[in-house]
């Protein structure tokens, strides 16, 4: 078995386990625990899949797993939310304040503005697709050698992200400035906005998983194909600010996420 699969087995049965010694309704503890039964069997399955399926077949599957795994763990900590934490969330908020000042008020009207606005909106959108980008630039670059690296990375860094949010609910800034919010927001900032309605959570996640992720792959494509690492470098830079700017996160999810990045990504190159 795989690191990354290691990973994963422990987080399922980390949040099935709490499940069961946090105050849940009955319904969230059922979906945690279907979800965590789905994950582990799916990982188990894995392991004897080389007696029914051909060695190719079992590699490529081994090597995409982790992202609907990862996916399955985000619905398993969106399940323990809970009221508020009013305090953090209100620290968080005022921290937005002082660092950002009048920046973030209101719709600027001067069409620059407007340009870079969308912009930041389309890097945030391609938050979703950029993590299964990078693996299929590891497959046409030949270099799948690199993708239990590339979700090692990828999952160190993330996943503490949903535990932090299972156990530190706090709501995502949008929700509450949403009367600052403008009237018919743009066609780009819309599809965002219907994509965390029907497809998220709608808790915020403390640090930003879409920063981790994102980054801590772009780093690894980095040292291994330069050149579309730094692309996907500046597309990571890119869902940063659209995060910040677009109030999908707070600033101090995004510094933080981004450090536990190239935390995780350094201590990847280190001890390699």
């Amino acid at each position: 078995m795989r690191t990354v699969e290691w990973i994963s087995l422990v987080l399922f049965s980390f949040f099935g386990t709490a499940s069961w010694l946090r105050s849940l309704s009955n319904r969230a503890r059922i979906a945690i625990n279907v979800i965590a039964a789905i994950g582990v069997s799916l990982i188990i399955a894995l392991q004897f899949a080389d007696r029914v399926l051909p060695p190719l077949a079992v590699s490529v599957i081994r090597d995409w797993l982790p992202a609907p795994l990862m996916l399955m763990v985000y619905w398993q900590a969106g399940r323990f939310a809970g009221k508020p934490n009013e305090r953090f969330q209100e620290l968080l908020h005022q921290l937005d304040r002082e660092w950002l000042g009048n920046l973030l008020k209101g719709p600027a009207d001067r069409r620059y503005c407007r340009w870079i606005s969308a912009t930041l909106e389309l890097a945030y959108l391609f938050c979703y697709a950029l993590v299964p980008l990078g693996l299929g630039v590891l497959y046409l670059a030949d270099m799948r050698r690199y993708v239990n690296e590339y979700w090692l990375v990828i999952l160190t860094a993330t996943y503490p992200c949903y535990v932090l949010t299972a156990f530190l609910t706090t709501q995502p800034p949008r929700e509450l400035e949403m009367e600052s919010a403008p009237q018919r927001p743009a066609k780009i900032r819309a599809l965002n906005l219907w994509v965390v309605r029907h497809l998220s959570h709608h808790l915020n996640t403390f640090p930003s998983a879409h920063v981790t992720a994102t980054l801590g792959g772009s780093l690894v494509l980095m040292r291994h194909a330069s050149v579309i690492g730094f692309a996907f470098l500046l597309a990571s830079i890119g869902i940063i600010l659209g995060a910040v700017t677009g109030r999908y996160h707070y600033a101090a999810d995004v510094i933080v996420a981004a450090a536990v990045a190239m935390t995780v990504f350094a201590l990847n190159v280190f001890f390699t």
